[in-house]
C-alpha cells in the first residue's frame, strides 16, 4: 500500500545529498510534466518558469533535514481566469506556500497537541527537528479536528477554570466515547443554545447541578435525563455527613463506650489512641505532672487553638441573632464552616489519621522484643534487618519512643479517651456493608446506632437508597421518599428526599438505565491534566483544540 505522505517516485527525482554534520540538504526537481491551476482547475502544460523552494523534512540519524526543491510554475490558457501564472502543487509532498513537507508538518502537529509549546519546543529540538514553542501553538490553533454531527447520547459536567471563580462545560458522546464540544462557562443558557442546534440529542447524562437540569429543560425538552449515581452517592454521603455534624457529642459517647468495653490490645492500638487525645492533655488536670515543664505547642496545637478561638467568635455572634451569612462575612470565613460549627453543639476535634509505616508489619516482633526487656532502638533495627525490614532506624525509633519500659504488666494499660472519626468518614464507614469492616469500626458503628435513636433511622434509610443505587433493593424510588419525610428521620435525611423529589424523574432514570457520568469524569481528569501541561499559555481556544484532538 502506497504511503500518501511520502513522495512518488514519479514526482520527484533526487539531485545530490550533502551531509553535514548538524544539517543533511537533499536536492530534488519536481517531474510533472503538467499542473492544474488552483482557481479555474484547468490543467496546463505550457512551462513558464521555475523556482526553488525549501523545506523542512523529517530527521535522518539525528540530523536535521532540508529539502531543496526545484518546482515548476504554469501558465493558464483559460482566458476568463484572472490568475495568468500558477504555481504546481505537490499534493504529495508539501503544501502550498509551505515550509515543511505534509509528513513533518503531521509529526510537528503530534508533538504540539501531546506536549504543547514549550515542552513540544524542547523534545523537537532533541529528535533533531527544531521548531519555536510560538509555531507549535500556532499548528494547534489552525489545524482542523472533524467531529460528527450527529449525537445521541451526551454527557456534560462542569471543570474548573479556575477554581471558585470560573468554570466551563464538557460535553461529550457516549456511544463515540469522546468528547466532542467544550464550552467556557456552565451558564444555562450558553448550554441550551449549544443543544438548539442538536435536535437529535435523546439522553443528556449529568450531575446535580440546578444548572445543567435548566439547559437540558430548554434546549432539549425532548431528551431524557439522566442523573448520575456517583452524584447521588455523593450527596447521600454529604447529607449524612452535615446530620453527624449536628450530633457531635452523641459520637464522643459513643467512642467512650468502645474504649470503655474494648482497651486497646496492642501497644499501636494505644499509640493511635495517645495521638488522638494528646490535643486534649492540657484541659485536663493531670497532678502526675504537675512539677513537670509542660512541652512547646506544636504546629497542631497553634492549629487547634485558632481554629477553638474562631469557633468562639461564631458562637459568639450566633448568640447575639446573627444569621450564618452574616457570621461568614463578618469573620472572612466560609458560611458551610459556620454552619458546621453551629450544629456541632460543641468545639468539633478534627480527627487524626494514621499513616502506613514500614514498621507496621513486624509491631508483634517489637512488642514480644520490648517485654522481653529490649529497649535499644539500635538493638532492635539490627534484628527486623535480619527478619526482612527495609525501613531506617528512625522510624524504629520513633515507633519505639513513647513506649513505657514497663509495657506489658496489667497496670500500664489504661483505655485512653479516643477521638471519634471524622464526620465524612464516620459517612462513609456506616454506609459500608457491616461485614466489610474491621472490628474496631465495627464496635464503634453499633455503639453509635445503639445509642442515637436518629441516627440508626437515618442510616437505615441511606444503606436502603444505597442498595437502591447498586441495583440490589427491591423498593421503588416514590416509596423510599414517602418513608425518608417521616418527622422521626433526621432532618438532613429529609432534605435529601425532598432534592430527589424535585428531580425525580432524572433520579429515577438514573438508577433504572446503564447510562452515567464515568466517562465524564475521565474526560474531565484528562483535561485537567492538559490544562496544566500547558503552564500560563493555556488560553480557552488552545486548550479546547487539545481537548478534542486527543480525544
Amino acid at each position: 500500500m502506497v504511503n500518501p505522505h511520502l513522495p512518488q517516485p514519479a514526482t520527484l527525482r533526487c539531485l545530490h545529498i550533502k551531509i553535514e554534520p548538524e544539517v543533511v540538504t537533499i536536492a530534488v526537481e519536481s517531474l510533472a510534466p503538467s499542473g492544474v491551476c488552483p482557481l479555474c482547475a484547468h490543467r496546463s502544460a505550457r512551462q513558464h518558469s521555475r523556482y526553488l523552494r525549501r523545506l523542512g523534512d523529517l530527521p535522518w540519524q539525528g540530523r536535521s533535514v532540508r529539502l531543496l526543491l526545484l518546482s515548476h510554475k504554469f501558465s493558464c490558457d483559460v482566458s476568463a481566469c484572472p490568475r495568468r501564472i500558477f504555481a504546481e502543487r505537490l499534493p504529495n509532498v508539501t503544501r502550498a506556500y509551505a515550509r515543511n513537507t505534509d509528513r513533518l508538518a503531521d509529526t510537528f502537529a503530534s508533538i504540539a497537541f501531546a506536549c504543547g509549546g514549550e515542552a513540544g519546543s524542547r523534545l523537537a529540538r532533541q529528535l533533531g527537528m527544531p521548531i519555536s514553542p510560538d509555531t507549535l501553538l500556532r499548528t494547534i490553533r489552525r489545524t482542523h479536528i472533524p467531529i460528527a454531527s450527529t449525537f445521541r447520547i451526551l454527557g456534560v459536567d462542569d471543570w474548573a477554570m479556575r477554581k471558585g471563580l470560573r468554570y466551563g462545560t464538557l460535553i461529550c458522546d457516549h456511544e463515540q466515547r469522546r468528547p466532542i464540544d467544550v464550552l467556557d462557562d456552565r451558564e444555562p443558557e450558553t448550554l441550551a443554545a449549544w443543544l438548539r442546534e442538536h435536535p437529535e440529542v435523546e439522553v443528556i447524562t449529568r450531575d446535580r447541578a440546578h444548572c445543567y437540569a435548566r439547559a437540558a429543560s430548554m434546549g432539549a425538552p425532548q431528551a431524557i435525563q439522566v442523573a448520575d449515581r456517583f452524584h447521588l452517592m455523593q450527596n447521600l454521603q454529604q447529607a449524612m455527613a452535615r446530620m453527624l455534624d449536628h450530633r457531635h457529642p452523641q459520637l464522643k459517647l459513643a467512642m467512650r463506650d468502645v474504649a470503655g468495653r474494648d482497651p486497646p490490645t496492642t501497644q499501636r492500638d494505644e499509640e493511635r489512641q495517645r495521638d488522638q487525645e494528646r490535643h486534649c492533655d492540657e484541659e485536663r488536670p493531670n497532678p502526675t505532672r504537675a512539677n513537670l515543664v509542660p512541652r512547646r505547642p506544636t504546629h497542631r496545637d497553634v492549629r487547634r487553638n485558632r481554629r477553638l478561638e474562631k469557633y468562639e467568635q461564631v458562637m459568639e455572634l450566633r448568640h447575639q441573632g446573627l444569621s450564618d451569612r452574616k457570621i461568614a462575612r463578618h469573620l472572612s470565613i466560609h458560611r458551610e464552616t459556620v454552619g458546621r460549627y453551629t450544629r456541632a453543639g460543641e468545639f468539633p476535634e478534627r480527627a487524626t489519621c494514621k499513616y502506613a509505616s514500614k514498621t507496621d508489619r513486624f509491631t508483634e516482633h517489637l512488642e514480644q522484643r520490648w517485654k522481653e526487656g529490649c529497649h535499644n532502638a539500635a538493638q532492635l533495627f539490627r534484628e527486623l534487618e535480619v527478619i526482612g525490614f527495609t525501613g531506617s532506624y528512625c522510624s524504629v525509633r520513633r515507633r519505639v519512643a513513647h513506649w513505657d519500659r514497663s509495657y506489658g504488666s496489667s497496670t500500664t494499660i489504661r483505655p485512653p479517651n479516643m477521638q471519634p472519626p471524622s464526620a465524612r468518614r464516620l459517612a462513609r464507614l456506616l454506609l459500608k456493608n457491616p461485614a466489610d469492616l474491621d472490628k474496631r469500626d465495627r464496635s464503634f458503628v453499633d455503639a453509635l446506632l445503639e445509642r442515637c435513636s436518629e441516627i440508626r433511622s437515618g442510616t437505615e434509610l441511606a444503606r436502603e437508597f444505597a442498595a437502591m443505587v447498586r441495583g440490589e433493593g427491591v423498593e421503588t424510588l416514590d416509596s423510599w421518599i414517602q418513608r425518608a419525610w417521616d418527622f422521626a428521620v433526621p432532618r438532613e435525611i429529609r432534605t435529601f428526599a425532598t432534592s430527589l423529589k424535585s428531580d425525580f424523574d432524572a433520579v429515577h432514570a438514573g438508577l433504572t438505565t446503564v447510562w452515567n457520568n464515568g466517562l465524564l469524569e475521565g474526560q474531565v481528569n484528562r483535561l485537567k491534566l492538559i490544562k496544566r501541561q500547558m503552564y500560563g499559555r493555556a488560553n480557552f481556544d488552545l486548550l479546547r483544540q487539545r481537548v478534542l484532538y486527543t480525544g
